[in-house]
């Protein structure tokens, strides 16, 4: 058997061909974390900063159980989902402006003394 390491391709004995991907499970862990947050009442809105339409599941159960929660999709920029925004309560796009203009200085230092300094390509 033989692997490629730029596709993950595998290719067994009979000549046969398969590609894997690895499952980081970031969105089922959100979506588990976002029904069980609003079950036990952690929160009245939640902003799900994501256009993943994987989540739209966790969002119409979460919605079913606890019919007060609000969900707000909050799309990054060049990013969106059309059924993710249907299943929420309402949306919000974040541009690159947005972010650009969210930025902390280049260098913040902390009440103990600590400096932080933002990447040069963050800029």
């Amino acid at each position: 058997m033989t692997r490629s390491s730029s596709r993950n391709e595998s290719l067994n004995t009979c000549g046969g061909q398969w590609v894997s991907y690895e499952e980081k499970e970031t969105d089922v862990s959100i979506a588990v974390q976002l029904v069980e947050d609003g079950v036990r009442g952690v929160f009245d809105t939640a902003l799900l900063i994501s256009a993943d339409s994987d989540l739209c599941p966790a969002v119409r159960s979460l919605k079913r159980l606890s019919p007060t929660k609000r969900i707000i999709a909050v799309f990054p920029s060049r990013r969106h989902s059309e059924d993710l925004r249907k299943a929420a309560n309402g949306m919000i796009k974040i541009s690159d402006v947005t972010v650009r203009n969210s930025q902390l200085p280049p260098l913040v230092v902390t009440a103990t003394g600590i400096t932080l300094t933002r990447p040069k390509h963050w800029t």
